[in-house]
């Protein structure tokens, strides 16, 4: 704790000063991006996320704000745990798509027994259900965009920066982003895979929402969320999630 002390004080120092931004900025991309759910104990991880934060709020490369009509459909009763479907369902609702909230799980995405990572890993209509990665909901929604006619893509963003999801935002974009439930710690790990050079970790409390806009000044994120409904979550915590869970994000376009 103490090192992580000393790196948000050097993090508070910069701003003090001017040239901030770039100071700050710095900061953020020298920390190790998580490959795991593991890495949110590292204290790297949380000051990433608060040097990110910190430089997103005083610098110009953003809007200020930015806010999407994205629904808030909510998962239960039907989908127990097909947050990640009924993110992306809200999703395409943004975009102008007609779709019932079951739709994505019953009849486009995957489901089997031990893929997660290109398929949902078990019965999202089922309490004992388990989750799927972006590469799921990624393949899912180019599918259902291909199926539908439509010039819209779904782009796996996976290992970008968190300024870039808000980048998506501010442009327009829903962006479905895994993070945890109510932004708690992580849980545990409890499946491993190796996908294109990237590790998927599966945790006990991940959750599936759409970053629908953000507010620099107030320092939160907007959220359609399928468990809270339309929330706003601080932007540094919602940033340290986004990095446990891999930095995994498939955005709409």
């Amino acid at each position: 704790m103490a090192r992580a002390g000393n790196v948000l004080a050097r993090c508070k120092a910069a701003l003090a000063c001017f040239g901030a931004a770039a100071l700050v900025l710095a900061l953020a991309l020298a920390l190790p991006l998580a490959a795991s759910p593991s890495a949110a104990a590292d204290v790297d991880l949380e000051a990433r996320a608060a040097a990110e934060a910190a430089q997103l709020q005083v610098a110009a490369e953003l809007p200020r704000s930015a806010s999407l009509d994205v629904p808030a459909l909510q998962q239960y009763p039907e989908l127990p745990t097909g947050c990640e479907s009924v993110a992306l369902t809200n999703a395409l609702l943004a975009c102008g798509f007609d779709l019932q909230k079951t739709e994505i799980a019953q009849e486009w995405l995957p489901t089997g027994a031990d893929d997660f990572v290109h398929a949902f890993m078990g019965d999202p209509t089922s309490p004992d259900g388990h989750s799927c990665m972006a590469p799921a909901i990624a393949d899912t929604a180019a599918a259902y965009l291909a199926a539908h006619g439509s010039d819209l893509e779904a782009a796996d963003l996976t290992g970008a920066p968190f300024r870039d999801v808000l980048a998506q935002a501010a442009a327009g974009n829903p962006v479905v982003v895994w993070c945890t439930i109510g932004l708690d710690e992580p849980g545990a790990c409890y499946r491993t895979a190796q996908e294109g050079g990237r590790t998927y970790n599966p945790i006990t409390n991940s959750h599936c929402v759409v970053v629908r806009g953000f507010d620099l000044d107030a320092g939160t994120v907007l959220v359609s969320d399928s468990l809270a409904g339309q929330v706003s979550y601080p932007l540094a915590t919602f940033a340290a999630r986004y990095y446990a869970l891999g930095a995994q994000a498939v955005v709409l376009r």
